[in-house]
């Protein structure tokens, strides 16, 4: 009897040993995990900070690319002083700029204020020759425009050499980085090209900007960070890394800001950060005591339950919602599918570039008259089966009703890749062919429109797409056109 008691008290003493390992391995793996947590926090809190600030910047120089170009756009065609005056006039009004000049092919300016001359005779500095493109440049000084620190921008107005000459103040550029209160006082900001050379930087005090270049009074300890740091710099990304220069320690963070490869740096003392991090693990810390605590008494039963009981009811949702979204024909979106994911996506994305198709199966009452009411079906559930194919799983494709369908393609990038797009879909209706042993050849009318710049919300877009679909159908059926004949106009 005292065996069997023995016997049982070890297996109980052998199983709370296990359960004592298996929460201390626990522990010890939370822990380290809540170590690597607080510090991505606080590197993604930093990043979001520096990001928040170069935004700003970022808003000014579009703006200033925007309304140059704009202004560009008219002057190519205007030839009257006082009116080249009022319209720079006005850019400077529009913008952040503090100047505007515009300067012909052969030197002669005229300025904001209504002086003229000539480059060399008003002592405007070198170097602002004529560009293809809108140009950034940064001066120490912008010689006879003002004799301040600036960034030059130059936008070109025609091929023959016009241009403006536009002059942004860095003292804009300081104030929109006024990070004083964010971080720590001996915090900074500065602006550097993609090499890490700095921008009006003399006033730092600090061993990293000293030499001008973010990069190169690096301690030998941190080379290796700091090269890797460096290449993320050229490739245009939100980086931040720990690095010391002649012993100061500082977490360098940079995000570019829109322009030449340009960013904005932010140094903040590694003692900050590194409280900030202990401060950000203590308190995950504490809370994860309290879970440890829970799971010893909670965790077999309740995590068990709540598991089979969590995959039950999203599986049944997740089927539910499938068969009410799906279109027993096609397979695809049905009409109601349709429309709002597309509502969901513009919410949740209204500055995304995106693009909306609407077709219809070119004289399918023939084919139902003709061929049957069968093949009719045939039709649209082999183009429901294969449209997908030339696009992406996250695009949105749907049957709206009868023989029209939608496709939403999302988040394009750049405005050319609506006639790629575009493209790819004509192309699929030239290879489409449906039947198993008489193969019959369906066209389709297609209507395309781009949002924002066609319609900001659904309705509107579908619109503009149902107006471009009967352009097509009035060209011929067969084709498709855009709501802003961006197909005719590129040819």
């Amino acid at each position: 009897m005292k065996e069997e008691r023995g016997r049982v008290i070890l297996q109980w003493f052998l199983l709370l040993l296990g359960i004592s390992a298996l929460i201390a391995l626990l522990f010890f793996k939370f822990y380290v995990d809540v170590m690597e947590e607080s510090t991505r926090q606080v590197e993604t809190e930093t990043e979001e900070v520096t990001e928040k600030y170069a935004l700003k910047v970022t808003n000014d120089f579009q703006s200033i690319t925007t309304s140059g170009k704009t202004i560009a756009q008219i002057l190519s065609s205007e030839k009257d002083p006082a009116a080249i005056q009022l319209l720079l006039a006005a850019l400077v009004d529009q913008t952040q700029i503090y100047e505007a000049v515009y300067c012909d092919e052969k030197g002669k300016v005229i300025t904001q204020d209504g002086k003229t001359g000539d480059l060399n005779e008003l002592n405007y500095q070198r170097a602002l020759e004529p560009v293809s493109e809108v140009t950034y440049r940064y001066r120490q000084e912008d010689g006879g425009l003002s004799g301040k620190e600036a960034i030059v921008v130059i936008v070109p107005v025609s091929e023959a050499g016009d241009r403006l000459i536009l002059l942004y103040s860095m003292e804009r550029i300081k104030t929109l980085t006024e990070i004083t209160g964010e971080f720590d006082r001996e915090a900074f900001a500065v602006v550097s090209d993609k090499d890490g050379n700095l921008f009006s930087y003399q006033e730092i005090e600090s061993n990293f900007t000293k030499k001008g270049n973010i990069w190169k009074n690096i301690d030998k300890k941190y080379v290796n960070a700091g090269t890797q740091a460096r290449v993320a710099m050229q490739n245009a990304r939100t980086y931040s890394t720990a690095l010391a220069s002649e012993g100061e320690e500082r977490t360098i963070i940079f995000t570019p800001i829109g322009v030449e490869g340009w960013n904005l740096v932010i140094g903040i003392n590694q003692d900050y950060v590194d409280a900030k991090q202990n401060q950000a693990w203590t308190k995950t810390l504490v809370k994860l005591c309290w879970l440890l605590f829970l799971m010893v008494l909670f965790f077999i039963v309740f995590m068990i339950s709540n598991a089979i009981t969590r995959k039950r009811n999203a599986e049944r949702s997740k089927t539910l919602q499938e068969k009410a979204d799906t279109d027993l024909l096609t397979g695809l979106n049905n009409k109601l599918a349709t429309e709002r994911k597309i509502k969901e996506y513009i919410e949740n994305f209204p500055n995304s570039m995106a693009m909306m198709f609407v077709l219809d199966i070119d004289n399918f009452k023939t084919i139902n008259d003709t061929l049957g009411h069968a093949f009719g079906d045939e039709v649209l559930r082999t183009l429901g089966k294969h449209i997908g194919v030339n696009f992406r799983v996250t695009d949105i494709i749907g049957r709206s009703g009868g023989d029209e369908f939608t496709i939403f393609l999302k988040d394009l990038k750049e405005d050319a890749n609506t006639l790629k797009e575009a493209q790819k879909l004509v192309k699929f209706f030239k290879d489409f062919q449906v039947g198993e042993y008489v193969k019959y050849s369906p066209t389709a009318s297609i209507g395309a429109a781009v949002f924002p710049a066609d319609g900001k919300d659904f309705d509107a877009l579908y619109k503009a797409a149902d107006q471009a679909l009967y352009k097509a159908k009035k060209r011929g059926k067969n084709q498709l056109a855009f709501f802003d004949d961006r197909d005719r106009n590129q040819s």
